[in-house]
């Protein structure tokens, strides 16, 4: 169970420099208020009031109290410091809590511990509220000549407009440039205005760590765009969403470090190691994606859906137990995408007793369920307050990536599991063996199961839930993820991952009641609609790729879906598969590939057959270990958001929209990966957009390279 205190700290981080959003959006505060906050939030340098957006921090909380947890203004919340306090007091703090908020924004900046007194001192710019956010990509290099670290050099720019597929590319300065400070000032106050009015049907406000993160995924889509800091000679290049959830994970990990001895001068102090910094790795993903073997190939292609999902589904809960284990919120997993996570927690001896617990967990379930295929390896090493300081940050990511390369070679405790599988046998309580996987007894709660083929008697318990996840991805966008004792009427896992985590595809009716209990976990939302829209109401999750489903076009009109040399009985069971709304099947998909001959309706021209793309970014681990010249760890979590948003974003509103690929059908998208099926002409096709839309994405960048087999 997650302490009030640690969610009140983590929350307070998230929320330390809201007021910097507020503030340039010129939002109405009552004068006496802001100068009450002014006075008591802002530090002064020459006589005068500097970093006033820590009084509109204030002012945002006051000014929202009611769309927030009532918890926020209770008292009696967590230990003594109030909320508005803890929030705003990060440039003047008078507690050993607001030290705690304190330390953790000036780790998060990468700043050395007398620097930050310097930066404390610097007043805006002028024209801060026209300063738009630059992109990283633009300043890689991993070769020794670099741009000039100065903006004049520096062309590209994101517009100030909320996350979606329409906005994530950088443009260049001038188009994204407001005209004047007063259509700067405007383009604030559209953004706000729209992020209150979403925060206002934000679900489970009574559930703090549900709405958390949903808050977390809301304010990722409003602040994304906006730059954390415009002051001084900083290059305005981190956004205020990744240094806002970076600072709440380093002030976790630092208030669960002196939890037993909260001594201001402790918390100050820079040199201890109070950090552990935690990767997990999710291994033989290809062979748990494409596992061979199955006696049928029924529901092929729902299989290929669930099983793909699923491994985005055990990354997310493996760190999420993880998190629970040792006691901190979401917000602690700093990076997530493509299999692997990292997570900032704190250096106590607890904590170590805990990794090695949830490793030996996660891995006896799936030794026990992939016979050794697939495992998890957990690594960590210990970190300070110096060690993420601009000069230093580098040999601490390169130190740690070494660690993690290194617990490849050791995926599993041969000690433990090694030799042969003694009872294997006995896990048969029939003659059945599992058709789809031929490695898994069938299981007698699947007989019959709805989600089966008619012709297939049963199924192991994981291939019947990879189908189960298969089947209605494509149906829905809402998931649920509870505890096994929740009370789920309609349909779920037949085995709970790890043990531990159910998850329904069918829970809509019972949220309420499911929030209130304490069951319900995660609620996402993993759509991204024709418009380009991101769910708002709750936490977005871009976990699943695009199916091309049937049309009423392809129903009536596209004679490519039966051509070729069939039987009657064939084409008949072909079109009985064209059923609008359902996923296209893998036959039809290479269908796709034939042209119609001119003024010949029922001939065609090519060969059907489908085209399998595999590509990935090149160098990526180079890139992020020395590929930046102010490397910190909210600059690190800003590179590789946005280098994951063109793979789970971008690509898959693309899939969706551009009429010439809306026969390609994904299996994986993420982090820096890809894999597509489709029409082979189309794939060919596709590739050569793929290669032009990711250079336009880094800006032309030659140095941030994607290759692509077919």
């Amino acid at each position: 169970m997650i302490e009030e205190t640690t969610y009140k700290i983590a929350i307070a981080g998230f929320l330390h420099d809201i007021g910097k959003f507020a503030e340039r959006a010129k939002i109405d505060i009552e004068q006496d208020f802001l100068d009450s906050a002014i006075t008591q939030y802002c530090p002064k340098y020459q006589n005068r009031n500097t970093h006033i957006h820590s009084a509109y921090t204030a002012a945002f909380i006051n000014h929202i109290e009611k769309l927030l947890p009532k918890q926020f203004n209770k008292g009696n919340w967590g230990l003594s410091d109030d909320f508005m306090n803890l929030a705003a007091g990060h440039h003047k703090p008078e507690t050993t809590l607001q030290w705690v908020i304190a330390i953790a924004d000036r780790v998060s900046s990468g700043f050395e511990r007398d620097e930050f007194e310097e930066y404390n001192k610097e007043i805006a710019v002028k024209n801060y509220k026209k300063t738009r956010l630059l992109t990283i990509f633009e300043q890689i290099s991993t070769d020794v000549e670099r741009k000039p670290d100065n903006l004049e050099s520096l062309k590209y720019r994101y517009s100030l407009r909320e996350l979606s597929p329409h906005n994530v590319f950088p443009n260049d300065e001038a188009s994204t440039r407001p005209i004047d400070s007063g259509s700067a000032t405007k383009e604030y106050k559209q953004l706000f205005d729209n992020f209150i009015y979403a925060l206002e049907n934000l679900k489970h406000k009574d559930n703090i760590p549900l709405w958390f993160e949903h808050f977390d995924s809301l304010f990722m889509i409003y602040a994304s765009h906006i730059p954390a800091a415009t002051v001084g000679n900083v290059i305005p290049d981190v956004s205020l969403y990744d240094h806002s959830k970076m600072t709440a994970a380093i002030a976790t990990a630092i208030y669960l470090y002196h939890k037993d001895n909260l001594e201001t001068e402790k918390i100050k102090e820079y040199n201890d190691n109070k950090f552990l910094i935690i990767t997990g790795d999710f291994y033989g993903i290809q062979d748990f994606i494409f596992a061979e073997g199955g006696s049928t190939n029924k529901s092929a292609a729902k299989l290929l859906r669930g099983r793909s999902f699923a491994v985005s589904l055990i990354a997310e809960l493996a760190a999420d137990m993880l998190c629970r284990e040792i006691g901190l919120p979401h917000t602690s997993v700093i990076l997530n995408a493509a299999g692997k996570f990292t997570i900032l927690a704190p250096n106590t001896e607890g904590t170590r007793v805990k990794i090695k617990e949830v490793e030996n967990k996660i891995n006896e379930w799936l030794i026990k369920w992939f016979y050794g295929e697939t495992s998890v390896g957990i690594s960590s090493i210990e970190a300070s307050c110096n060690d993420f300081v601009y000069k230093k940050f580098p040999n601490l990511w390169e130190h740690l990536s070494k660690i993690t390369e290194q617990k490849k070679y050791n995926k599993i405790d041969l000690q433990k599991y090694g030799g042969s599988v003694n009872d294997y046998l006995n896990t048969f309580d029939n003659t059945l063996i599992c058709p789809f996987c031929s490695k898994r007894p069938s299981n007698k709660e699947s007989e019959n199961d709805k989600f089966l083929s008619k012709d297939v008697k049963s199924a192991c318990k994981i291939c019947r839930d990879h189908i189960y996840l298969g089947a209605n991805l494509v149906k829905t966008s809402k998931i649920a993820v509870t505890t096994i004792d929740a009370d789920i009427h309609g349909d779920k896992l037949l085995e709970p991952i790890f043990g531990e985590y159910q998850v329904s595809l069918d829970v809509t009716g019972k949220l309420s009641e499911l929030a209130n209990a304490g069951t319900l976990l995660k609620y996402w939302d993993i759509s991204i609609s024709s418009e380009g829209e991101i769910s708002k109401d709750i936490t977005a999750k871009f976990l699943n790729g695009y199916v091309p489903k049937y049309t009423k076009e392809d129903d009536e009109n596209d004679m490519r879906l039966i051509a070729g040399r069939k039987s009657e009985q064939t084409k008949l069971e072909l079109i009985e598969m064209i059923n609008e709304g359902n996923p296209k099947i893998f036959s039809h998909i290479a269908q796709k590939s034939l042209k119609q001959l001119e003024n010949k309706p029922d001939k065609f021209s090519g060969i059907a057959a489908l085209g399998i793309l595999k590509a990935d970014v090149d160098h990526l681990g180079l890139i992020f270990a020395c590929g930046l010249k102010r490397q910190n760890i909210s600059r690190l979590a800003t590179l590789s958001r946005q280098m994951n948003g063109f793979f789970t974003i971008y690509l898959p509103y693309i899939l969706k929209t551009k009429e010439a690929f809306k026969d390609i059908y994904t299996v994986f998208a993420g982090g820096d990966d890809l894999f597509l099926i489709g029409p082979w002409n189309r794939i060919i096709e596709f590739a050569s957009f793929l290669q032009k839309s990711f250079q336009k994405y880094v800006c032309g960048n030659t140095g941030i390279t994607i290759s692509a087999g077919i």
